[in-house]
């Protein structure tokens, strides 16, 4: 059944070790009325140009021109739309202290593979954060980078317990502590401080453009588990070769 409406919470049981780390872990998603809407209009990041469509069911088609190695991100930005099952109120809707992680289906109409990743930001950098005003407070969380094979459908999922972070090295108390690039837990504190949602799409095979369907729900395909398991490990050396520092919005 197709979203109506920004308000309705979708809940995505993943009950397989392979993305959760657990048979009841919950994660939030993106509903196809926040794909299509004004936070999705404009990329954060990236070479390329998107552009978005609505399509049957409750998938949205976004078609990207000019895809590089260096990765094109989208995102809803601060204040994150109360549309994910946060929990409320919360200052910025940013609470995601009841959620294990972020999961979006996707499947590449292209005819080559193309990489994706989805990522989150954490920790306030403006006048409410803690320190108050300060850029040191920002994280940048991903996934590990999976391959889209040509024609093929799979779940992404973002472990809040087994995230890969960046511009962590220098975050103060009481936000996560660790090192760029070693995946680790995001502490309760930074959970309740989502400043930002999104997925990164990349091209590594020489083809510049791309055509990716993202739905909340899953998109029917023939596609097995081990393949994206097998993705999932050939991505790993991935993420530190597209490394970058991402800046959260301050508020």
């Amino acid at each position: 059944m197709r979203l109506q409406t920004d308000a309705r919470v979708i809940l995505t049981v993943f009950c397989s070790v392979l993305f959760c780390g657990s048979a009841h872990a919950v994660s939030f998603t993106i509903p196809e009325s926040v794909l299509l809407g004004t936070e999705f209009n404009t990329k954060a990041w990236g070479p390329a140009t998107v552009v978005r469509q609505n399509v049957p069911g409750d998938a949205v088609q976004f078609s990207f021109t000019g895809l590089g190695g260096s990765g094109t991100g989208l995102k809803d930005n601060y204040a994150v739309l109360p549309s994910y099952g946060q929990v409320l109120p919360s200052h910025g809707n940013g609470d995601f202290s009841n959620f294990d992680g972020y999961s979006l289906w996707v499947k590449n109409l292209d005819d080559a593979s193309v990489w994706m990743s989805l990522f989150i930001n954490t920790g306030y950098t403006g006048d409410s954060g803690n320190p108050a005003n300060t850029w040191q407070n920002d994280t940048f969380w991903q996934s590990s980078w999976s391959e889209i094979p040509a024609g093929q459908s799979v779940p992404l999922h973002l472990d809040f317990g087994n995230a890969i972070p960046w511009n962590i090295a220098d975050n103060p108390s009481p936000h996560t502590q660790g090192a760029n690039g070693v995946a680790k837990a995001i502490n309760n504190y930074d959970r309740t401080q989502v400043s930002a949602i999104g997925f990164e799409t990349v091209q590594l095979n020489g083809n510049t453009d791309a055509r990716i369907l993202v739905s909340p729900t899953p998109i029917p395909d023939q596609t097995s588990t081990l393949v994206l398991l097998g993705s999932a490990l050939a991505g790993a050396g991935l993420v530190r070769q597209l490394r970058r520092d991402r800046k959260a919005v301050v508020h």
